[in-house]
């Protein structure tokens, strides 16, 4: 018998996941190796902050345009999400220009709304299970992404770690234009479709699923800010080196999880969407656990030779991250299916769980043990709030 049939939609996504892993460790490799582990540490804030604009952006972006997309269309959803896209952006941009000198404010405005309006398109592609088109267009933000920071590097190396800023920018314009035709040829033109009915309807669903991001993001990444703070940013530059292989570990729960995400919105609240995912978890479980064994087997010297001096800390940081990543893979597939089905409760239960315990931790460990104690707190906070989605799932055995 079978566990999991591999269809073409997994292996394509899989396929791409693992080149977009390769690309972003030679973009990892090459900031490290160029910039050191200081430079590493302002990209890496940098990437933090974006990721936290994109928790609220997302509220009109993401889910709740794959979700609403056959019940409302795609020019009313447009139009909610670019707007929103560039007042959100605009705000936090602001808000960074009083709080961090350190952020190039022009640069991290114009990521923010780019990467809002096509995390807007992939959602389209996704609520029509459209995947290559998705693949495509996550494949080339990695690529061009790295291309162009080389070619910024090259025939302008005195802006330093900035080459990456606008590398960035450059990419995701690319790609922006490119999901554009994509959708022009799939739904047709998008118009200007203002509904306040279709916001509050939108605006109800992707908020609860935001709040659950904007919480788990905290739990992923305030061990940054405090590393930040209670060491230097050669401490987070050495974490994010760290936490990138580790989440990397994640490659094939991401692939399973997102095309598992694409079927359970088609099957809908159905044993069999529960028993596919079921089979999805433990797959994702044993792929994990095989890569994490890896992993653990490649010498410290290994680390500081691709990664440069210093980095070698960084597989202290993988294997003290070991069981919290065996867990979020469990985890990333559970989120997914209780999203497809629109069960958002349980998706903010999972996340305040986690937050509970990082704030609980971070505050007492992290200024004791520095990097050690970033990893288990994140590590805590994953065992935990996984755990919540597992025993949910599990509940919902009544088919």
């Amino acid at each position: 018998m079978k566990i999991f049939n591999l269809d073409k939609d997994f292996i394509l996504t899989a396929l791409t996941k693992v080149l977009i892993l390769l690309l972003n460790f030679a973009a990892v490799i090459f900031t490290t190796q160029i910039w050191g582990s200081e430079g590493k540490g302002f990209i890496a804030i940098f990437v933090a902050d974006i990721s936290l604009v994109a928790t609220f952006t997302n509220i009109l972006t993401n889910s709740s345009v794959s979700f609403f997309l056959k019940k409302i269309g795609h020019s009313p959803l447009a139009t909610l999400a670019f707007l929103w896209t560039f007042i959100v952006s605009a705000v936090a941009a602001v808000v960074v220009a009083f709080t961090d000198a350190s952020v190039p404010i022009l640069p991290f405005f114009v990521v923010a709304v780019l990467s809002g309006c096509i995390t807007f398109h992939s959602s389209l592609f996704l609520g029509v299970q459209k995947i290559f088109q998705y693949n495509l267009a996550t494949l080339l933000m990695s690529a061009l992404l790295l291309v162009f920071m080389l070619l910024f590097h090259w025939f302008l190396p005195e802006i330093g770690y900035h080459a990456y800023f606008y590398a960035q920018i450059l990419a995701y314009i690319v790609v922006l234009v490119l999901c554009h035709v994509f959708t022009h040829k799939i739904f047709g033109r998008i118009r200007f479709a203002f509904s306040f009915d279709t916001f509050k309807k939108a605006f109800n669903f992707g908020w609860q699923e935001e709040l659950s991001a904007f919480i788990q993001f905290l739990n992923a990444r305030l061990c940054f800010y405090l590393i930040g703070i209670y060491a230097d940013m050669s401490a987070v530059g050495i974490f994010s080196v760290g936490v990138a292989i580790s989440e990397a570990i994640w490659v094939f729960s991401r692939s399973m999880a997102l095309v598992q995400y694409s079927k359970v919105l088609k099957m809908g609240d159905t044993a069999e969407a529960w028993l596919e995912t079921r089979k999805v978890t433990l797959v994702t479980l044993a792929i994990t656990a095989f890569c994490i064994a890896v992993v653990a087997c490649v010498p410290m010297s290994f680390f500081e030779f691709v990664f440069g001096d210093g980095f070698g800390e960084s597989k202290i940081v993988i294997l003290l991250l070991a069981v919290g990543i065996a867990a979020n893979s469990i985890a990333l597939v559970l989120f997914n299916y209780f999203s497809a089905l629109g069960r958002l409760k349980i998706l903010l239960l999972r996340s305040s769980a986690g937050l509970v315990v990082t704030l609980s931790l971070a505050f007492w460990l992290i200024p004791m043990m520095n990097i050690e104690g970033a990893c288990l707190v994140n590590s805590c906070s994953y065992l935990v709030s996984s755990a919540v989605l597992v025993v949910a799932f599990v509940r919902r055995k009544s088919f």
